[in-house]
């Protein structure tokens, strides 16, 4: 009874603030009483997502989504395709924008945000994602694994202690979060780094992620090289280089989509490593590169409209990447890699790191164009050696059996 006259009192004393100015009062200072206000208020629940809460919840019913519904990729893609094989009789949902002929098996395929995709979301059971669905406030039957994506080295979230508060703190993503009934983490370094960077307290899965699982799989392995490689066009004794960074955030675009800036000089790069070599250019999809990219051609291939990096990480023999996070699901292969960061000493100045890696460990830093292509060539003579320290601080976890855990994990819920 006291603390439901304790809650009638804290909703009465914030009445007169809207949403805005009660994140930015409240929040910072109060963030359970920020939590507490916008719940009862059921802040950033839609319209048709409460109309159909009404119904009964879903028990067989499993509702995916990845990358804001731009790709078909990632946890959520490994954990649907073992299930559709495991448990045919479940009912699945895609959120996702792009051609539904890129989904196996006979899901039923929405677009992000519109009226049936929170019709569905309302009525499932299980909901997984690997960033976050439009809607915020769940009904309390849903079961939410949040999978995330990636080893963070880039300071996330509330770990970025570099920018004012008012870009750091904010409130929404703080409520999204408190809605994950669970969360994945690929490592230990992983988990400890989210629960400050999310201000999390449930549950973490230590299990691995089941996008990795496939590095495990010698033949599954082979089947994804070689299926990409001719879909590419790309004979078998090509040495395949992924070029894979980040998006820097350096100037935003709108609709959480960034400048793309290519660091290289693509033509130079192709003279200075023969014809033997191939390079994929595959950008972040927060990145706007098709201007950038749209008119590669030869031995230089655009796949950053490929969804999923996995295949095409299968597909590569060689890894360059900045400061993103694919080199933590790279190294599980033990195939070399190399970071490429002209840009570091500005870099840092809007993005700290959680380590510094440039003498941390022993995978190649360039800074220069020159050195790069140095570090090719040694690549290409064979002279790599996988950092075992990195391998056991990031990808010891992984055994290919990280789907299994979760999908029973599920289950048990």
């Amino acid at each position: 009874m006291l603390k439901k006259i304790i809650r009638k009192l804290i909703l009465f004393r914030y009445r007169k603030y809207d949403n805005k100015e009660l994140e930015k009062k409240l929040f910072v200072a109060k963030p359970k009483t920020y939590e507490l206000v916008s719940r009862a208020r059921r802040t950033g629940q839609r319209k048709e997502y409460r109309k159909n809460i009404t119904k009964k919840v879903n028990e067989k019913m499993f509702f995916f989504e990845s990358n804001l519904g731009r790709q078909y990729t990632g946890n959520p893609r490994y954990i649907y395709e073992a299930m559709i094989e495991m448990y045919p009789d479940y009912e699945y949902v895609w959120g996702y924008n792009g051609d539904p002929d890129n989904i196996p098996g006979n899901p039923k395929v929405v677009e992000r945000g519109s009226q049936e995709y929170y019709q569905l979301l309302a009525q499932a059971k299980y909901l997984i994602n690997n960033t976050n669905f439009l809607n915020i406030f769940f009904r309390k039957e849903s079961f939410f694994l949040q999978t995330w994506h990636g080893t963070p080295l880039k300071t996330l979230h509330y770990d970025r202690k570099n920018i004012e508060p008012a870009r750091r703190e904010k409130g929404t993503f703080y409520l999204k979060s408190r809605e994950w009934s669970a969360l994945l983490a690929a490592n230990e370094y992983s988990a400890s780094k989210f629960k400050s960077a999310f201000r999390y307290e449930g549950e973490i899965l230590e299990y691995g992620y089941p996008a990795n699982d496939v590095f495990y799989d010698s033949d599954k392995q082979e089947l994804f090289r070689r299926r990409i490689r001719e879909q590419l066009n790309i004979e078998e004794d090509k040495y395949v280089i992924l070029y894979a960074p980040t998006w820097t955030g350096y100037k935003p675009l709108g609709g959480a989509i960034f400048e793309f800036k290519l660091e290289l000089d693509i033509e130079k790069l192709i003279s200075d490593l023969g014809n033997d070599v191939v390079l994929l250019i595959r950008s972040h999809h927060m990145s706007a590169s098709d201007e950038v990219l749209e008119k590669l051609k030869g031995q230089i291939i655009n796949v950053s409209k490929f969804d999923d990096a996995i295949e095409l990480m299968c597909a590569a023999d060689l890894l360059i990447t900045d400061y993103s996070s694919i080199i933590y699901d790279w190294y599980c292969t033990k195939k070399p890699a190399l970071y490429y960061v002209p840009d570091l000493e500005e870099f840092l100045k809007y993005r700290p790191l959680y380590y510094d890696f440039r003498n941390k460990y022993s995978i190649p830093l360039c800074q220069s164009q020159d050195e790069l292509v140095s570090e090719i060539n040694n690549a290409l003579q064979g002279n790599h050696v996988v950092d075992e320290q990195f391998y056991q601080d990031f990808c010891s976890l992984h055994d290919g059996n990280a789907t299994k855990k979760v999908i029973e994990y599920l289950l048990s819920k």
